[in-house]
C-alpha cells in the first residue's frame, strides 16, 4: 500500500501521517506515525487497510469512561499492541472550569496531566517497530497536543506544528455539521483548530519552561528514552 499523507476511512476521521516535515538534519519519516480520531468502531475493511499501513501500536488518548462506551475493537489488528493511555484522566464534558477557550484548556493539561503524558511518551519510546497510531475522539484536542510533543522531539519547527494542527478542522468539519445533535459540546468554537490555539499553548511552555523539549524532561523521560522516540520520527 502506498505510504500517503492522508487516508480515507469511513469511521475514523483526520487520518494522516506526520511524515514529510523539514528538520535540522532532514525530515520526519512517512510510515512512522500516525494521527486520527475514531467516532466509530472501524468495519473489517478498516482493520484491514491498517493492517497493511503495518500498525503495530495503537494508542488510544480517550478517557478510560469513554473508550468503555465505545471501545475501538483494534486488538482485531494483527500483532498489534493496544492501549487505552488516556493523555488525561478526566471528562472534558462535564470538568469545571471546561468553558475556557481551547488554548487554556490545553494549558490546564500540559500543567496537571504530566503523569499521564510521561506513561503515553513512554510507551512511545518501548514501542515494537512498525506504525504507531494514537488517536481520540476527533484527532483534535488529545491527539493535537501529543502531535505537538512528539513533532518538537524530532525538531520539527514551529510553524509546522502549528500549521499541522490547523488543518484538524478541514477534515472534522462535514462530521460536526452532520452529527451537530449528538456532540457534547455544543460551542463551535471547542470544534476549532485555529493557529493561535496550539501557538499559545507552545508560548506558554516555553515561558514556562524554557522550551517544548524542557517540558518533556520536566516530566521525568530519560535522554535515551526521548532518542528513541526520535528515532522512530526521523
Amino acid at each position: 500500500m502506498d505510504i500517503l499523507r492522508r487516508y480515507v476511512f469511513k469511521n475514523i476521521l483526520n487520518c494522516r501521517d506526520i511524515g514529510g516535515y523539514p528538520t535540522e538534519n532532514g525530515s520526519t519519516k512517512f510510515g512512522r506515525f500516525i494521527r486520527c480520531g475514531i467516532v466509530k468502531t472501524p468495519e473489517d475493511w478498516e482493520i484491514e487497510k491498517l493492517a497493511e499501513l503495518n500498525v503495530k501500536t495503537v494508542i488510544d488518548l480517550r478517557g478510560i469512561y469513554e473508550s468503555e462506551l465505545t471501545p475501538l475493537h483494534l486488538d482485531r489488528i494483527p500483532d498489534a499492541d493496544v492501549y487505552n493511555l488516556p493523555l488525561y484522566e478526566f471528562n472534558v464534558a462535564t470538568k469545571e472550569g471546561m468553558d475556557l477557550p481551547l488554548d487554556k484548556i490545553y494549558d490546564m493539561i500540559i500543567n496537571t496531566q504530566q503523569e499521564h503524558i510521561l506513561k503515553v511518551l513512554r510507551t512511545i519510546a518501548e514501542a515494537k517497530d512498525g506504525v504507531i497510531m494514537y488517536n481520540c475522539f476527533f484527532g483534535k484536542d488529545r491527539t493535537g497536543i501529543l502531535t505537538m510533543l512528539l513533532l518538537s522531539i524530532a525538531g520539527v519547527s514551529e510553524d509546522d506544528i502549528i500549521a499541522d494542527y490547523q488543518q484538524t478542522y478541514t477534515y472534522v468539519k462535514s462530521y460536526i455539521k452532520a452529527n451537530a445533535d449528538i456532540l457534547w459540546d455544543k460551542n463551535s468554537e471547542k470544534h476549532f483548530s485555529l493557529p493561535e490555539t496550539i501557538e499559545n499553548v507552545i508560548d506558554m511552555i516555553n515561558q514556562k519552561y524554557g522550551s517544548v523539549l524542557s517540558y518533556i524532561k520536566s516530566l521525568g523521560l530519560t535522554d535515551e528514552e526521548i532518542q528513541s522516540i526520535k528515532n522512530k520520527l526521523c
